[in-house]
């Protein structure tokens, strides 16, 4: 019942989002809130799938290809986020540590094979590891510059959140397959939400700049 609740909540958030960046866009007919919007509804509708899938079935989906490809979806539209969002001369700017999330997304991909779907496991690690190294470069350059770009990191945090709750959330499921309210499963399911919706504010400071 409780993994009911989670994921509904979860997935009215979500909607919320979508409804309200949905506003922003045609208002401003700015590209980024499209592209949130985008990034919002692909991760709600692979949380009706899992969620109808609870319903009916009363139990999590081993193999859940339709939310999978929706998820991976969400986070394709938060990397082209990303790159619209680029600063002049950021993707000339290379620094070393940000080589530690695709590195960090590597080694976690490896530790998923023990479970998951290779391919699916390898978009992940991809699609995940691009998002954190963006978010490393474009944090570190923006606290760099004196200007009022330097308000970016806000979101380049909540990005890097967001990357790290997810990962914190998979390795749950992984060793905690019977599911309570003590399970640490949904404390980070709880916190992905609530990650969700600070996209919102951070975006705000970028688009104010």
């Amino acid at each position: 019942m409780i993994e009911i609740i989670d994921n509904a909540i979860q997935l009215m958030v979500l909607v919320c989002c979508v409804i309200y960046v949905t506003i922003l866009s045609l208002r401003h007919k700015g590209q980024v809130w499209f592209l949130l919007t985008c990034f919002y509804g692909s991760f709600a509708l692979g949380m009706i799938h899992w969620l109808l899938f609870i319903v009916l079935y009363n139990d999590t989906p081993k193999i859940s290809t339709v939310s999978d490809l929706s998820w991976l979806a969400g986070v394709l539209f938060l990397l082209v986020i990303q790159n619209t969002l680029r600063l002049p001369g950021e993707s000339t700017y290379r620094p070393l540590m940000a080589w530690a999330a695709p590195a960090f997304s590597t080694i976690m991909c490896l530790f998923f094979f023990q479970w998951g779907d290779y391919f699916l496991n390898i978009l992940y690690a991809v699609l995940m590891g691009a998002c954190g190294y963006n978010a490393l470069r474009g944090f570190m350059l923006s606290r760099r510059k004196r200007d009022n770009t330097g308000k970016r990191h806000y979101f380049h945090i909540v990005v890097l959140a967001f990357i790290l709750v997810e990962y914190c959330l998979w390795v749950s499921s992984c060793f905690w397959g019977e599911l309570d309210h003590l399970t640490p499963y949904f404390f980070f399911d709880f916190l992905l939400t609530f990650t969700f919706f600070t996209f919102l504010p951070t975006l705000k400071k970028v688009m104010e700049e």
